[in-house]
């Protein structure tokens, strides 16, 4: 039997426990759309877009798209 994860937008939290999608998916602070800071409306349109984009990758193509995301880390 094998169970699988069902990823909603509830799913996306900050550090702080904020949700950073609306219901629908889209960028928002506390799931209300057009909320936040400039970096914290950059960070909720990744979001987004992982939201929307990602569920069809296989494993191997998440791994390279956390590599690329990984370049922008400060070491």
């Amino acid at each position: 039997m094998h169970l699988q994860l069902v990823i909603s937008p509830s799913h996306f939290v900050d550090r702080y426990g904020r949700r950073v999608l609306t219901d629908g998916g889209q960028p928002g602070m506390d799931g209300k759309e057009d909320v936040g800071s400039t970096t914290e409306q950059y960070r909720n349109l990744v979001a987004a877009a992982v939201y929307a984009n990602c569920e069809h990758l296989d494993n191997a193509q998440l791994d390279e798209i956390i590599a690329w995301v990984q370049l922008y880390k400060s070491k």
